[in-house]
């Protein structure tokens, strides 16, 4: 009885060490996998900032998020809008227009947005890392997936 005790207690925790590996495995490799691409997260594991740089660049980092997420929030504002405009007006009205110009307005000062991002980090970084950091941002611009 002993030892159908112990192999009980045994099957038990394995099925629970089990469970909790399948659980984390396929919670946090399917998000990485299925999401989108954070460029702005990548192309910073790309430059080999030491940890004096990435001190530095932690106001640069705090501004540019604050002003995207101002931007963004815009955006879907403007979203919701026009998804408004659509369903009263059912056709290209005035309205229609209206938000669809507030989007493009968002969209491209969110793009302003990130190469002031870039520029403000230059001083932070070596002549090397900057130059990487430019070839990496306009490879990340010229073949964007979402734009496929």
């Amino acid at each position: 009885m002993k030892t159908l005790g112990r192999l009980l207690l045994f099957v038990v925790l394995f099925a629970a060490v089990a469970a909790c590996a399948f659980f984390l495995s396929n919670h946090f490799l399917r998000r990485s996998a299925a999401g989108p691409v954070n460029y702005h997260y990548w192309i910073h594991s790309q430059l080999s900032l030491s940890a004096k740089q990435e001190s530095e660049l932690e106001p640069i980092e705090a501004k540019f998020a604050r002003r995207k997420d101002e931007l963004v929030a815009s955006i879907r504002e403007a979203n919701r809008e026009l998804a408004g405009a659509l369903l009263a007006d059912k056709g290209d009205s005035e309205r229609v227009k209206a938000a669809v110009q507030k989007i493009h307005r968002a969209q491209g000062e969110l793009q302003q947005a990130v190469l002031e991002h870039v520029f403000d980090m230059r001083p932070v970084l070596t002549q090397e890392q900057y130059d990487r950091l430019i070839h990496l941002t306009a490879h990340a611009l010229r073949d964007a997936p979402e734009l496929r």
